[in-house]
C-alpha cells in the first residue's frame, strides 16, 4: 500500500537531484544505504537484459531453423516459381533481420546502456513484483529521492527505508535457466531435424537452399534423362551468332528437345548421325538471354547466356611521311592498311575502336610487336618502314580478342640502283671527237654523273682513271649527251682510250648508290692503219669521180639524142617521156653521188691533216679543190632539170620548142660538168701526188734524224760500264729499234713506189724518181748495222747507222731539190700556156666584135652574108682550140677558178646559137648572141689575166724564197678574186670615155656606134661583177654581197643597167655622168672588201682550222630520238608515283 501519494516523475527526479546534492555538500557518507540499493537495482537490470538476450536467441534460433527447414522442404519437393522463391528468400531474410534487431540487438544495446530499455522506476516495480516484502517501498523511495535534497526529514526517512533492503539481492529474483528451459525444445527439435537431414539426405538442403538462393533461375523437377550443355561456357558476343551444343543422357530419351527464351519456344536441331546430340543457333545476339531446355514434358533448370562486347575496329587512318630527299608531301590513307611506301618512310596509324582495352600491331619476318598508345577510344602507333612485312592488328579487352583477323601487307619499295646506258659515236673524219649519249633512269633522281677515262699505250698501260663531271638535269628519267673533244688528251696513233660513265642516285636513306656502264674503248688507228684507210678513201674518191664523169657523158649523149628526136617529131610519145623521166632520176642519183664524194673528200682531208698536216700551199690547193667539188652541184643546172620536170608534167605540145631549148642548155651544162669532173679528177691526183711526195720527204728526213740518234745510243752503250744481263738487255733493245727503223725505211720505199705509179697516171708530168741506187745504199748500211749489233760490235754498228742516216738525209735533200725543180718548170710552162691562151682569147674577142659590126651593116641578101657566116664558123673553131687548151691547163693550175670553165661553156653556147641564127638569117638574134659571146670572152680575159698575175707573183715569191734560205718555197695564196683588180680600172676608163663623148658633140650614126660600144662595155663589166658574186658566194664569201640592199653589189648592178638603158636610148646627160661616178665609188669599195676577205682567208689558211665534227647518220637519228623522248618526258605529270613514272620511261624506251 502507498504511504504517500505517488508524485510525478519530474518531481521525483528533482527531489532525488536535490537530495543527492545536499548529501554531497554536507557529507559524502550521509545516504550509504540508498546507494547500495541503487547498485543492486543496476545489477538487476543487467541480469534482466541478459535474460532477455538468452530467451531472444533461443526464440530466434528455433523460429529461423523451423522456417529454414520448411522452406527447403517446400522448394525441394514443389520446385516453386522464381517469384515465389524470391519472395520466400527475401521474407526469410527480413525475418532474420527483425529477430536479430528485436531479440538480440536490443538486449545487447541495453547491456551497455542500462536505462535504454528499463528505467529505475520500472526496475523497482519489477523488483517489487518479484519480492513481496519490497512491494512499492523501493518505488516510493526512488520517487522521494529527489525531495530528500531539500528536506532532511525526507532524507532521513529514505535512508531508513533503504536500510531495510540492504540484505536483499534483487538480481536473484531472475532465474535465467528456469525461464529459458521451456524454450530450448523449440531450438533443439528443428536443429536435430536439420542435422539429421544433413546427415541422411544432405541434397535436400543443398538443392532446396541452392534453388532458393538462385531464385532468378528457373528450376524444374528432375527428368528421367539429363540435359548436358557441351559448350565450355555460355558466353557470346554482341552482334554475333552463338551455337548451343546439348547432349542428353538417361534411361529414356525424348524424341525432340525445345528451347524456351524471351517468351518463345524453338526446336533444337538433332545432329546428323547422333541420337542424343542437339544444337541451336542464336542469331545476332544483343543482350543477355535466359533459356530452359524442355523435352517429353520435362524442363531443365534455367541457363543464362551472357552477351559481352567484343573489341572492334571502327575506323582508322594511316599517315605516311616520306623521306625528305623525295620532296614528296605527307599523305593520309583512310581505312586501307595495305601500304606500298618508299623505304625509310614513317607510318603513323590512328585507330578508332569500341570496347577495346589494348591494341597491338604484330609484325612478321621478323616477329615484332608494337603496342599502340591509348587515348580514350583512340590508339596511336608509328613505325619507320625499312623492309616489306606482313602485319596484323590485334584488339583485346577483358572478354576476348577481335573475332576476325585483321591482316595487312606493307611493301617497302627500296630505292632502286640507278640504271645507265651508253652509246658512243666517233667522229668519222678527224677522229678527234667522241659523242657519248645514253639514258639515265632511277626511281627518284640523281646527284652526280661522271665520265671516267684513261689513255693507255705501249708505254702507259696501268695509268689510273681520270674523271670529268657531266651535266645533269632534274627528273628520274632523262637522256644525256656529251660531245667529247679528244684533242686535249694528246693521243698518239695507236693509243687506246678506255672510258665508262658512272651515275649516283639521291638515296637519302641508305646513301647514294652508283651504277656504271661497261668499259668501252676508243682506239686511235696506228699510222699504218690510217695510211691504209686514206689510200682506200683516195681510191674511192677517184673511182667516184670517174664514174660520175662517165654518167655525165652518158647523160649528155642521151640529151643530144632526145634533142635530135624533137627536131623530127611534132610531139613526144610515152617512150620519149619515160626516157626523159629516167634521165631525171639518173641526174638525181648522180647529184647524190657527187654530194657523197664531196663529203668523202672532206673527211679524207681532215684525216690527212691529223696524220700529216699540210703546209700552206697544200692546204690552199685542197681548199681550191674542195671549192671545185662544191661547184659540181650547180644550182642553175638543178633549176633547169626542175623546169624539165615541169614540162613533162604539163604534157602540152606547145612546149616542144621550149623543151628543145631546155635540152640544149642541159646538154651544155652536162658537157661543162663532164669537163669539171675530169679537171677535178686530175687535180685530185696531182694533189695526192704532191701530198704523198711531201710526206715521203718529211718521213725520210725524220727517219734520218732518228737513225743518227740511234747511232749515238749504240755508241754510248759500247762505252757503258754495265756488264752482264743489263748490257745484254740493252743490246737487244738496240737491235729491236734498228729493226723498226729498217721497217720504216721499207715503208718509205713503198711510198716512193706508189708515187711512181701515181705519176704514171698523170702521164709522168712530175718526173717521179724512186732513187733505187740511194735506196740500195741505205739498205746496205742498215743491214750491216743490224749484223754488227748482233755480234756486239757496237762501234762499227754506230758508224753504219751514222752513214745510213746521212745517206737518208742526202736522199731526202735530192728529192726536195727535184721537187722544187719540177715545180718551177711546170710553173713556168703553165704561165706561158696561160699567156698564149689569153692572147688568143683577146684576138678572138676583137675579131668577134668586128664581125658583129659587119653583120649589123650587111643585108640578108648581100653575098657577103654567107662569107661572114663562114667567118663566124672559123671564130667558133678558134674558140674551140682555146677551150681545149684552157681545159688542159685548168687541170694543172689551181688558180683557174671553176667558173672559168663554165664561162667557156657559155661562150661556146652563144657562138653556137649565133651560127644557128645565121643559118636562119636572123641578124638581130645572131648579133645578140655574138654580143653575149663577146661578153663571155671579155669576162674570161679578165679572169685569166688575174690568174696570170697570181701565178707570176707566186713564181716571184718562190724564187725569192729559194734564193733566201735554199728551202722550198711556200706559194702564196691567190690574192684577189678573178677580175677584181681590173674592174675598177676598166670602169674608170669607161667613165672617162662617156664624159669625153658627152663633150665631143658627135651626132648621128657616129654617136650611135660609140654609145652602143660603151653600152656593151658596161654590160660586160656588169656580167663580170655578176660572175664575181657567184664565185664569192660559192667560196663562202660574205652573204651581203651580191644581194639587193643598200651598199651591196645588187644596187651597183642596177645602176649599171640604168646606164646601159641611157646609152642605148642615146640619153647622155649630167645625171648619167654622176651615176657613173657613183658606180666607180661603189665598185672600188667592193674591191676593197674583197681584198680584206682574202687577207682573212690567208690568216685562216696559216692556222689549222678545227672543223666541226662529222658523226655518222646514226648519231643524228639517235639525237633526234633522244630529243623527242626528252620532250615527251617533260609532259609526264610530276604527280605520278615512281611506279608509273618508271612504266612511262620503259614505254619511251620501247618506242625507240
Amino acid at each position: 500500500m502507498r504511504i504517500f501519494p505517488r508524485p510525478g516523475k519530474a518531481f521525483l527526479h528533482l527531489v532525488k537531484k536535490e537530495y543527492v546534492s545536499e548529501i554531497n555538500t554536507t557529507t559524502t557518507t550521509r545516504l550509504p544505504a540508498l546507494q547500495q540499493v541503487l547498485g543492486q537495482l543496476d545489477a538487476f537490470k543487467r541480469k534482466f537484459y541478459l535474460n532477455l538476450l538468452v530467451r531472444g536467441m533461443l526464440v530466434a534460433g528455433g523460429l529461423l531453423l523451423t522456417l529454414f527447414l520448411v522452406l527447403s522442404l517446400l522448394e525441394y519437393f514443389l520446385y516453386l516459381p522464381t517469384w515465389v522463391r524470391g519472395g520466400l528468400l527475401f521474407g526469410f531474410l527480413g525475418l532474420v533481420v527483425y529477430t536479430f534487431l528485436h531479440w538480440i540487438w536490443k538486449p545487447l544495446a541495453a547491456l551497455t546502456n542500462l536505462r535504454l530499455l528499463l528505467s529505475d522506476e520500472q526496475a523497482a516495480q519489477r523488483v517489487g513484483e518479484l519480492f513481496p516484502q519490497v512491494q512499492d517501498k523501493l518505488l516510493n523511495a526512488l520517487q522521494l529521492q529527489g525531495q530528500a535534497r531539500e528536506n532532511a526529514l525526507i532524507a532521513a526517512s529514505l535512508e531508513q527505508r533503504a536500510a531495510q533492503f540492504t540484505g536483499l539481492e534483487f538480481s536473484e529474483g531472475i532465474k535465467i535457466k528456469e525461464q529459458s528451459r521451456p524454450l530450448w525444445k523449440y531450438v533443439v527439435v528443428p536443429a536435430a531435424i536439420v542435422l539429421g537431414v544433413l546427415l541422411v539426405y544432405p541434397s535436400l538442403f543443398v538443392q532446396g537452399t541452392g534453388r532458393i538462393l538462385d531464385y532468378r533461375h528457373k528450376y524444374s523437377p528432375p527428368a528421367p534423362f539429363e540435359f548436358i550443355i557441351e559448350n565450355k561456357n555460355l558466353q557470346a558476343f554482341r552482334n554475333e551468332d552463338f551455337k548451343l551444343q546439348v547432349r542428353i543422357e538417361g534411361k529414356a530419351l525424348p524424341n525432340e528437345i525445345n528451347i524456351r527464351y524471351n517468351g518463345r519456344e524453338r526446336r533444337l536441331t538433332k545432329e546428323a548421325g547422333s541420337n542424343n546430340r542437339y544444337s541451336y543457333e542464336f542469331r545476332q545476339l544483343q543482350s543477355n538471354t535466359e533459356f530452359q531446355l524442355a523435352g517429353a514434358g520435362f524442363t531443365s533448370e534455367g541457363y543464362g547466356l551472357t552477351v559481352r562486347a567484343r573489341p572492334d575496329l571502327r575506323d582508322f587512318a594511316v599517315h605516311v611521311s616520306y623521306p625528305t630527299y623525295l620532296g614528296k608531301p605527307a599523305e593520309t590513307i583512310r581505312n586501307s592498311g595495305n601500304l606500298t611506301v618508299p623505304e625509310g618512310s614513317t607510318v603513323r596509324w590512328d585507330f578508332a575502336t569500341t570496347a577495346t582495352d589494348e591494341l597491338q600491331l604484330l609484325f612478321k619476318n621478323p616477329s615484332e610487336t608494337v603496342t599502340a598508345t591509348a587515348t580514350d577510344d583512340q590508339f596511336l602507333a608509328s613505325r619507320r618502314i625499312m623492309r616489306s612485312q606482313e602485319y596484323a592488328v590485334r584488339l583485346r579487352n577483358a572478354a576476348s580478342l577481335n573475332r576476325d583477323p585483321i591482316e595487312y601487307q606493307i611493301t617497302a619499295i627500296p630505292d632502286q640502283v640507278p640504271e645507265i646506258t651508253l652509246e658512243a659515236f666517233s667522229d668519222t673524219t678527224s677522229l678527234r671527237y667522241l659523242a657519248l649519249g645514253g639514258n639515265l633512269r632511277d626511281d627518284y633522281g640523281f646527284t652526280r654523273l661522271q665520265l671516267n677515262y684513261r689513255v693507255t699505250s705501249g708505254s702507259k698501260s696501268n695509268t689510273g682513271y681520270k674523271t670529268r663531271a657531266l651535266p645533269l638535269q632534274a627528273g628520274p628519267a632523262q637522256a644525256y649527251a656529251y660531245q667529247w673533244d679528244l684533242a686535249g688528251l694528246n693521243m698518239k696513233p695507236g693509243d687506246r682510250l678506255e672510258y665508262f660513265v658512272q651515275v649516283w642516285d639521291n638515296d637519302g636513306v641508305n646513301g647514294p648508290k652508283n651504277a656504271r656502264t661497261r668499259s668501252s674503248e676508243f682506239r686511235l688507228p696506228a699510222r699504218k692503219e690510217l695510211r691504209e684507210q686514206l689510200n682506200a678513201q683516195s681510191q674511192s674518191v677517184q673511182n667516184q669521180m670517174s664514174k660520175s664523169a662517165e654518167q655525165s657523158k652518158k647523160l649528155e649523149r642521151e640529151l643530144a639524142k632526145t634533142e635530135d628526136k624533137l627536131k623530127t617529131k611534132r610531139e613526144l610519145n610515152f617512150q620519149d617521156r619515160k626516157q626523159l623521166q629516167d634521165m631525171l632520176e639518173q641526174k638525181q642519183q648522180m647529184d647524190q653521188q657527187l654530194a657523197d664524194m664531196k663529203k668523202m673528200f672532206e673527211e679524207m682531208n681532215q684525216r690527212e691533216d691529223q696524220l700529216d698536216p699540210k703546209n700552206q700551199e697544200m692546204a690552199e690547193k685542197a681548199k681550191e679543190l674542195e671549192k671545185l667539188m662544191e661547184t659540181l652541184l650547180d644550182p642553175e643546172t638543178k633549176k633547169l632539170y626542175e623546169e624539165l620536170q615541169k614540162l613533162l608534167e604539163q604534157q602540152q605540145d606547145q612546149t616542144q620548142p621550149e623543151m628543145q631549148k631546155l635540152l640544149q642548155q642541159l646538154e651544155n651544162k652536162e658537157n661543162t660538168l663532164q669537163k669539171e669532173l675530169e679537171r677535178a679528177l686530175e687535180m685530185f691526183k696531182q694533189l695526192q701526188f704532191e701530198q704523198k711526195q711531201e710526206n715521203a720527204i718529211n718521213k725520210l728526213e725524220e727517219l734520218a734524224k732518228e737513225q743518227q740518234k740511234l747511232a749515238e745510243q749504240t755508241q754510248q752503250n759500247d762505252k757503258s760500264q754495265q756488264k752482264g744481263p743489263q748490257q745484254q738487255q740493252k743490246q737487244q733493245e738496240l737491235q729491236k729499234q734498228q729493226a723498226e727503223k729498217q721497217q720504216e725505211f721499207n715503208e718509205v720505199k713503198q711510198d716512193l713506189q706508189d708515187l711512181k705509179k701515181l705519176d704514171e697516171q698523170l702521164d709522168g708530168e712530175n718526173g717521179a724518181d724512186e732513187m733505187k741506187d740511194q735506196q740500195k745504199q741505205v739498205d746496205e748500211e742498215m743491214q750491216e748495222s743490224q749484223e754488227q749489233l748482233s755480234k756486239n760490235q757496237n762501234q762499227k754498228a754506230s758508224q753504219s747507222q751514222q752513214d745510213a742516216g746521212q745517206k737518208m738525209q742526202k736522199m731526202a735533200q735530192q728529192m726536195r731539190e727535184q721537187q722544187e725543180e719540177e715545180e718551177g718548170d711546170k710553173q713556168q710552162e703553165n704561165i706561158d700556156s696561160l699567156r698564149d691562151i689569153l692572147e688568143n682569147l683577146l684576138k678572138i674577142s676583137f675579131n668577134q666584135e668586128g664581125l658583129m659590126k659587119d653583120f649589123r651593116q650587111v643585108d640578108q641578101t648581100d653575098p657577103r652574108f654567107v662569107q661572114l657566116g663562114q667567118t663566124q664558123r672559123k671564130l667558133k673553131d678558134d674558140a674551140a682550140v682555146v677551150q681545149d687548151s684552157l681545159y688542159v691547163l685548168a687541170k694543172k693550175v689551181f688558180q683557174i677558178q671553176s667558173f672559168v670553165t663554165r664561162e667557156v661553156g657559155e661562150m661556146n653556147g652563144q657562138m653556137d646559137e649565133s651560127l644557128n641564127q645565121i643559118r636562119q638569117r636572123n641578124v638581130s638574134k645572131a648579133t645578140s648572141s655574138q654580143q653575149l659571146a663577146m661578153t663571155s670572152m671579155n669576162n674570161l680575159a679578165l679572169m685569166l689575166n688575174d690568174a696570170l698575175q697570181q701565178m707570176q707573183e707566186q713564181q716571184r715569191q718562190s724564187q725569192q724564197s729559194q734564193q733566201g734560205d735554199g728551202k722550198p718555197g711556200r706559194k702564196k695564196k691567190k690574192g684577189q678574186a678573178a677580175g677584181e683588180g681590173q674592174m675598177g680600172r676598166m670602169q674608170q676608163q669607161l667613165n672617162q670615155q662617156i664624159q669625153q663623148l658627152q663633150q665631143s658633140g658627135k651626132q648621128g650614126r657616129a654617136l650611135s656606134e660609140e654609145l652602143a660600144k660603151l653600152a656593151s662595155q658596161q654590160q660586160m663589166l656588169r656580167e663580170a661583177l655578176k660572175e664575181l658574186d657567184k664565185m664569192q658566194q660559192q667560196s663562202g664569201g660574205q652573204k651581203g654581197k651580191g644581194q639587193e640592199g643598200q651598199g651591196g653589189t645588187g644596187d651597183l648592178k642596177k645602176l649599171m643597167e640604168q646606164t646601159e638603158t641611157d646609152l642605148v636610148n642615146k640619153r647622155l646627160t649630167e645625171e648619167t655622168v654622176m651615176r657613173q661616178r657613183q658606180i666607180l665609188t661603189r665598185l672600188l669599195e667592193a674591191e676593197k672588201s674583197a681584198r680584206e676577205r682574202d687577207l682573212d682567208d690567208k690568216r685562216e689558211a696559216q692556222t689549222a682550222q678545227a672543223k666541226p665534227p662529222v658523226f655518222p647518220p646514226a648519231f643524228d637519228q639517235y639525237k633526234r630520238q633522244k630529243e623527242r623522248q626528252t620532250e615527251l618526258l617533260r609532259t609526264v605529270p610530276p604527280a605520278l608515283t615512281p611506279y608509273y613514272q618508271r612504266e612511262v620511261s620503259e614505254y619511251f624506251q620501247k618506242m625507240k
